[in-house]
């Protein structure tokens, strides 16, 4: 009698398992957190907005002395290479925002600027004047 006992009540726990792991999932129980999927889709939207649909405007960069290397500081906090001075026109937001430049020479000590626009017709001009590093042996 005792074992059959066992039996019905092992048998009870079987079916009650299988039965609880055959229900159908619902989406955004497990692994799913809406907030932060709101979240990242509104970051999107706004990162979309700002690269593709706001105001564009144009900046010269120049040095004295010409032919100084000319990086920007991306989102990141890395500098990119976008040319060497005179620069052509590089593309900046002409939305009153920022953009942190640096101009550097072999030679002369580097520096960097922030640049912004705020539109209209004309380009940004911007002169960096480098002066001369000490030589080597005079530190």
């Amino acid at each position: 009698m005792r074992v059959l006992w066992l039996l019905l009540l092992a048998g009870t726990l079987i079916s009650g398992c299988a039965s609880s792991q055959a229900r159908p999932s619902r989406v955004g129980e497990v692994g799913l957190n809406s907030a932060f999927e709101r979240a990242l889709s509104e970051q999107d939207k706004v990162r979309y907005t700002y690269e593709y649909n706001a105001r564009k405007a144009g900046a010269v960069i120049r040095s004295e002395p010409p032919g100084a290397v000319v990086e920007w500081m991306n989102r990141e906090g890395i500098w990119v290479v976008v040319g060497s001075t005179p620069t052509k026109e590089i593309v900046i937001e002409a939305t009153g925002k920022p953009e942190l430049f640096r101009v550097s020479r072999e030679g002369y000590l580097p520096q960097t600027q922030w640049v912004a626009s705020t539109g209209g017709s004309k380009n940004v001009d911007v002169m960096f004047e480098l002066h001369q590093d000490l030589p080597y042996g005079a530190r």
